[in-house]
């Protein structure tokens, strides 16, 4: 029975470092994206290099995470060209603020959490390459992490105006799957899973939640944003 669910492990974790591998690419395809524009709107030229070094680190990920699937007994992941997904973004915003919300939600918001994610499950990883990957893609998380909050403090002191705390809700619940939040029970082999680079849900919720409160919700406080819908939002899904 152990070996049929090591099995079962490494078949679930194949197709999780898949579906990342995609991420990644997708994540290559807006950092791309979202260069051109922070050059076209006159962004700081430190934040405009860090998106675009960002875009070449998610074609690295994704190369690795596509390694890893084939570690793990998957498929071939091959790597293609994907459009960039646009951000959904509050109606009423210029291409200013459109950006500032987006980069926020890219950087401040998803990239902060996927550091915190990464760095507790390097702690549990079993396998050197799952280890390996996943320490390589958390260095670059940080700084990707970074271009948000350093792009927020220059807007900030360019005098923008608050454009992120009234849609907060909607930005948290965008970062995260509805799955974070179900009651069904978890992969029967969640235990081994943990070491190949998947957290359980009851896990993934508390990071969620801690990593809301503790960085990102008092970093977003600290450049004029209310965080008050998204502190509200938090405690009503997280009690």
């Amino acid at each position: 029975m152990a070996d049929v669910g090591a099995t079962a492990a490494r078949e679930a974790a194949a197709q999780i470092w898949r579906h990342r591998a995609r991420a990644e690419l997708e994540a290559a395809a807006r950092f791309t994206r979202l260069a051109g524009e922070l050059a076209a709107c006159d962004a700081v030229a430190p934040v405009v290099t860090m998106a675009r070094e960002a875009a070449e680190d998610e074609r690295r990920h994704a190369e690795r995470c596509g390694a890893l699937v084939r570690e793990l007994g998957g498929r071939p992941f091959e790597l293609e060209a994907v459009p960039a997904p646009r951000g959904v973004t509050p109606g009423g915003l210029g291409p200013r603020e459109r950006l500032l919300y987006e980069v926020v939600a890219m950087s401040c918001v998803t990239e902060t959490l996927s550091a915190a994610l990464l760095g507790e499950l390097v702690a549990r990883a079993t396998e050197p390459l799952v280890r390996e990957t996943m320490q390589s893609i958390l260095r670059d998380e940080v700084d990707h992490a970074r271009l948000g909050w350093a792009h927020l403090a220059a807007e900030h002191e360019r005098g923008a105006v608050d454009v992120v705390g009234p849609s907060l809700p909607a930005m948290l619940a965008g970062t995260i799957s509805e799955e974070l939040f179900a009651s069904w029970a978890e992969h029967p082999a969640q235990e081994a899973l943990s070491g190949l680079g998947a957290l359980d849900r009851a896990e993934r919720r508390r990071i969620f939640g801690e990593t809301m409160s503790l960085v990102v919700f008092p970093g977003l406080r600290r450049f004029g944003v209310d965080t008050g819908r998204g502190e509200r939002w938090l405690s009503e899904r997280l009690p």
